[in-house]
């Protein structure tokens, strides 16, 4: 990987389409859950004042998604101030797009997936109280389980449970993720494309973790803000927290 200095302005003459995960990229990594019978709360990080500002000039060239594991509903509240003029919201790690005036499931789950969602929430649910785990993060179809370190029993049971091995599960260090292999960012991605007519070389993709890892093959020009935990073919920029202000500053100057 070189440095995200190193990108030039030729590299970028055909990109038409800039795709950035929020946690860990645009807003700083962090949730706090306190859930209990009759009882939840969550606590996140706000998106700095300059990262919404660099934005709303940016996506003045390009189509800015926000390509995230959070619910629609919290991203729509968090960028609220730079929606929707040429920008997408890809939500619950590619089951939902919303842009300007519409909101599109992006696939459809059968019977079985749903009933298998339920089933695995109700096991899962009997984890609330245990030490290792914090709590639920209010999701449509995609699972996530907040735990304050990996638990085997919760991969035991999603894989009793998956009998017809329709999903996959992640733990980022925060959280088990569980969702539809129909819904990954980069199958989204894609349906996002084919819809505005446009090419993999026509965009870039900044990610952070595991649930970007499935972005960073093919012909995109892939940054990484962790180049720990997620390594791409082309560019990084050190700082998981600050690494979208010095992504964010270099596009611009590229302009």
């Amino acid at each position: 990987m070189k440095p995200i200095a190193d990108l030039t302005k030729s590299e970028i003459s055909n990109i038409k389409l800039i795709a950035f995960d929020s946690d860990g990229v645009l807003a700083q990594k962090g949730t706090d859950i306190k859930q209990s019978p009759g009882f939840y709360s969550q606590q996140t990080y706000l998106i700095n004042s300059e990262v919404l500002d660099k934005l709303n000039v940016l996506k003045k060239h390009f189509h800015i998604v926000i390509n995230s594991g959070r619910s629609s509903l919290y991203l729509t509240q968090i960028y609220q101030d730079i929606l929707w003029d040429n920008l997408t919201i890809i939500s619950e790690i590619g089951a939902f797009f919303a842009g300007n005036g519409f909101m599109v499931q992006t696939d459809v789950l059968n019977k079985t997936e749903l009933e298998t969602i339920k089933l695995i929430r109700q096991k899962l649910s009997s984890f609330i109280g245990d030490s290792r785990v914090e709590g639920f993060e209010p999701k449509q179809f995609l699972t996530t389980l907040h735990c304050r370190q990996a638990v085997p029993e919760i991969e035991a049971i999603i894989k009793e449970l998956d009998t017809q091995d329709q999903f996959y599960y992640q733990w980022n260090e925060e959280a088990y993720d569980i969702n539809s292999k129909k819904f990954t960012k980069s199958i989204a991605l894609g349906k996002l494309l084919k819809l505005k007519g446009l090419l993999p070389e026509n965009v870039i993709t900044v990610g952070n973790g595991i649930n970007d890892s499935d972005l960073t093959v093919g012909k995109t020009i892939n940054i990484s803000t962790d180049p720990i935990h997620l390594q791409t073919d082309d560019y990084f920029a050190d700082g998981e927290h600050l690494g979208a202000i010095r992504i964010l500053d270099h596009l611009l100057s590229l302009i």
